[in-house]
């Protein structure tokens, strides 16, 4: 308990990559978005700025591990009190930014998507529900991009640079070679229907395996680490 209290406390020391930095850059995304939509004062302008926290999620966890568990390791912190200690503390900020998040969209919502003038954290399908619908899809979402990000960091420090670069270029091909069969097969249309025919916290519960799958793995590569 003593490792992963110490793991939590070195993670709060990196409050402006946590808490502030995201948080400024997506303020100042909703401000300029703001000002178009009050100069075009046309239809409701409907943005993508609500993505930066979980981009934000993403490298932070990244960058945490790479960076961090040597730092912790010769302090003599075990590896697994350092993988406990982040997964508690990225769950905790997950819950804490969700939270904040449908504050932010029921505010949206009762001041008529400001003034009628924007769609920033309120966005139809990913917030429809109840406040704790919303509020489970956000912790969700952001525990998936954190061990997404975490579980690359935990490749990296196993496996270095040059396998890391052929895993990615490989997810990349894989990817790439099924949007191509979907698209000569015309399987894009019915993939969409099926996405529609499905809610939101559907589809997010349906990540909780693959959350818990890319936890193991990262725990188990930083386990292995030769650092």
């Amino acid at each position: 308990m003593r490792g992963i209290s110490s793991v939590i406390n070195i993670h709060l020391r990196h409050k402006l990559t946590w808490f502030y930095l995201p948080w400024m850059i997506m303020a100042f995304s909703f401000l300029v978005n703001l000002l178009i939509g009050v100069l075009i004062n046309g239809e409701t302008l409907y943005t993508g700025g609500l993505g930066t926290i979980y981009i934000f999620m993403f490298v932070t966890s990244l960058t945490t591990a790479i960076q961090l568990f040597p730092f912790t390791t010769g302090f003599s912190i075990r590896r697994t009190d350092f993988f406990i200690g982040t997964l508690t503390f990225i769950t905790l900020i997950s819950i804490f930014n969700s939270a904040l998040l449908v504050v932010l969209s029921h505010i949206e919502v009762w001041t008529g998507a400001w003034g009628d003038h924007m769609r920033f954290f309120n966005l139809p399908y990913l917030n429809d529900g109840s406040w704790l619908i919303q509020f489970v899809v956000n912790v969700i979402l952001m525990l998936w991009f954190s061990m997404l990000g975490l579980g690359i960091g935990a490749f990296f420090l196993r496996f270095r640079g040059i396998r890391t670069f052929i895993m990615l270029a490989a997810v990349t091909i894989i990817i790439s070679g099924l949007s191509l069969i979907a698209m000569r097969y015309e399987w894009w249309g019915p993939i969409f229907k099926w996405f529609a025919s499905h809610s939101a916290l559907d589809l997010t519960l349906w990540m909780i395996p693959i959350v818990l799958i890319l936890a193991l793995c990262s725990r188990q590569c930083l386990r292995r680490s030769t650092v």
